[in-house]
């Protein structure tokens, strides 16, 4: 017994509402609420003219006919939110630092052994000198060292600092493009942890031994006062891409009831969240280094410093939690119980 023939009515409004002219931003509400219906019931239609086969032509005619209505409805969708910038600035103001709270696990243990290994090799070197080449490229010493000699009385330590203000928007640009290759290297070595831990420790260690050699000369102030001015942001946005890549090495080890790639997929949006603004900061981080640390005086510098590093707790600590709150408002609103019933006295 073959189905009943579907009425072609529903095509025909169908059909009238798309021939309108301009968006459906002047349709009545009415109309805007039948669309929808109207383009269910001719995916139906289709799908049983596409299954008898009797009649090719009128199966391109209704196929046309939703394939319109479908990017009427779809376009609109897309254009009536809010604007791309808008939804960016969303995406790392608000869904980062939710993803870089819930991912303070990782984070600390990456903090915990660069920061650890940087202040042991700081100590290490600061009582002992001859360490120094066992914890530092040995050519980064002698260069660090003759540097260092080279100082007049009172002279404060640059370090590889010293070119001038006429050469910072060139220097800046090669930071810039410098970081940004670290920080792929940073999230790709991620992928296999054993290299991202010696990642970290090599810079660890490096960072340690570098102001442990100054130490001896009394430049380790002067020193770590240019180094901090972009590092504070520099240094953290590395370990925070590194822990990005952690992330979805974590989804294929554990993915838990999950299969794996549902757990890749899951984890790669928490990923695309701590990376957001990884970038954004490492290029501000070489402005920072190319036109601030080797020219600011000491006071600006202090002040760059001190503000970035306030500026990016205050953006973790409380990024993202009061749009999270209206979020969680309508559903604690349904949870609570309803007011009894009003009796007559």
């Amino acid at each position: 017994m073959h189905p009943r023939p579907p009425s072609d009515d529903g095509l025909l409004r169908l059909a009238a509402l798309l021939a309108r002219p301009g968006s459906t931003a002047g349709w009545r509400e009415a109309d805007l609420l039948e669309l929808p219906a109207l383009y269910r019931r001719a995916c139906t239609v289709l799908a049983r003219l596409e299954e008898s086969g009797e009649n090719p032509l009128r199966v391109d005619e209704v196929r046309a006919l939703v394939a319109k209505a479908h990017a009427l409805l779809f376009r609109e969708r897309v254009h009536d939110g809010p604007p791309l910038h808008r939804r960016a600035l969303e995406f790392v103001l608000q869904r980062s630092p939710r993803a870089i709270r819930a991912e303070w696990k990782l984070l600390a243990l990456s903090f915990g052994l660069l920061y650890g290994l940087a202040l042991v090799a700081w100590l290490a070197v600061r009582h002992d000198l001859d360490l120094a080449p066992s914890l530092l490229d040995p050519s980064m010493v002698q260069q660090e060292m003759s540097q260092l000699g080279e100082l007049e009385q009172g002279q404060p330590f640059r370090g590889n600092f010293d070119f001038g203000l006429g050469e910072s928007p060139v220097a800046a640009g090669w930071i810039m493009l410098h970081n940004i290759g670290v920080g792929i290297v940073f999230f790709a070595s991620a992928l296999i942890p054993p290299l991202y831990l010696l990642l970290l420790a090599t810079n660890g260690l490096m960072l340690g031994a570098y102001t442990g050699v100054a130490s001896h000369w009394g430049q380790a102030g002067a020193i770590s006062s240019i180094l901090w001015t972009h590092g504070v942001i520099e240094i953290q946005s590395l370990v925070l891409v590194g822990t990005a890549g952690l992330v979805l090495v974590r989804a294929w080890v554990r993915p838990g009831a999950r299969s794996r790639r549902h757990a890749l997929v899951t984890e790669s949006r928490r990923a695309l969240e701590l990376m957001a603004p990884v970038f954004p900061l490492l290029v501000v981080a070489g402005t920072i280094e190319g036109f601030v640390s080797p020219h600011a005086p000491l006071p600006v510098r202090l002040v760059v410093a001190f503000g970035s590093g306030l500026a990016l707790i205050v953006w973790v600590a409380w990024g993202g939690r009061a749009e999270a709150g209206k979020a969680l408002a309508p559903a604690e609103r349904a949870m609570e119980p309803a007011a009894p019933p009003l009796r007559p006295r």
